[in-house]
């Protein structure tokens, strides 16, 4: 047997790229899609001014782990419902903790939607002035 060292050896390399743009391709795709969920913080405002107490209010509270409380009872979606059509005179004050999972105050939104056409206040706390 007998080698020629004069003889070019030529390595294909193409197979080889192709295989690392598909790994990219696919890493790159597959990290797209397992981002998480935001967290949004409701921020304070710094516009906010003191309510006129000529309304009857009925205060709903959304502590930070998305429960609905009214008074000191926790109630949910179908109580919050009975509740706004018991007292449809009364203006709705909503208190939402910054912590709280949006889509419990989309939720409360949809519901005073539904019952009130959209009338409602939400409270913030006035920022603190340094």
């Amino acid at each position: 047997m007998k080698f020629d060292l004069d003889e070019d050896i030529n390595i294909d390399l193409t197979p080889l790229i192709d295989v690392i743009f598909m790994l990219l391709i696919f890493f790159i795709m597959t990290t797209t899609f397992s981002k998480p969920v935001l967290d949004i913080v409701l921020p304070a405002s710094d516009t906010s001014e003191a309510a006129d107490k000529k309304y009857s209010e009925l205060i709903i509270v959304v502590d930070g782990g998305g429960k609905i409380f009214y008074g000191e009872t926790e109630i949910d979606a179908q109580a919050l419902t009975a509740l706004l059509r018991e007292k449809p005179d009364e203006l709705l004050n909503l208190h939402m903790d910054e912590k709280a999972p949006f889509e419990s105050f989309v939720s409360i939104v949809d519901i005073a939607k539904k019952e009130r056409g959209g009338r409602f206040v939400i409270s913030t706390k006035s920022e603190e002035k340094k």
